[in-house]
């Protein structure tokens, strides 16, 4: 935490990484952490729970056009977003924001103090696993999105299935800034290969 409050932290990588979980489990270990609202003109879910904020279309593209959003994106004729009174919350809370590349690029432009976090499971087979039938062009994008990530973002953490504790204390590690977290950093050369080797 710095004199005006925490810097933002960037979760990203592909579908089936593990980001929604971990950021999950950090806000039920941490109240210290929240996660940046989000925004969206899509229906409500029945019984949907969270901290998306549902509205019109008319609302959402009145943001747009007043410079509210962070960033924006469309899928299924719906829009998706982040807004910038997300960034008001880092005054009391170490806000995470669950991005992919486009956003990422948007917050840091913003706030260049963000720190940027790219996951990844440990196999290519693993994020297939869980995908399930969500489809080989899933699989592609995310190897599309990785492949433009790797001299953007400043960490790298490996996802194993069923263990979120050792994520957290991975993500810990380098939220506290210590040596071991220093070990993630993508500016060592063995984190940037593995993330060029991960779909080969």
């Amino acid at each position: 935490m710095n004199d005006n409050g925490y810097s933002p932290i960037v979760l990203s990588g592909p579908s089936g990484a593990g980001k929604t979980e971990l950021i999950d489990y950090l806000i039920s270990k941490d109240n210290i952490f929240e996660e940046a609202p989000g925004i969206t003109t899509r229906e409500r879910r029945p019984g949907e729970v969270g901290n998306t904020e549902f509205v019109t279309m008319k609302e959402f593209l009145e943001l747009k056009e007043h410079d509210q959003l962070i960033q924006y994106a469309e899928y299924n004729g719906n829009y998706y977003g982040t807004l910038k009174s997300a960034l008001n919350l880092l005054q009391y809370k170490q806000v995470l924001f669950n991005m992919g590349y486009a956003g990422t690029m948007a917050l840091k432009e913003l706030r260049p103090d963000s720190s940027l976090i790219y996951i990844l499971p440990p196999t290519k087979e693993e994020i297939i696993k869980r995908m399930g039938n969500r489809g080989k062009e899933r699989y592609g994008l995310g190897m599309e999105q990785t492949m433009n990530s790797i001299d953007i973002y400043d960490y790298l953490l490996i996802s194993y299935t069923n263990n979120l504790e050792y994520l957290y204390d991975d993500f810990m590690d380098i939220f506290l800034d210590n040596e071991k977290g220093k070990e993630k950093s993508l500016t060592l050369t063995k984190n940037k290969d593995f993330m060029r080797n991960f779909y080969k």
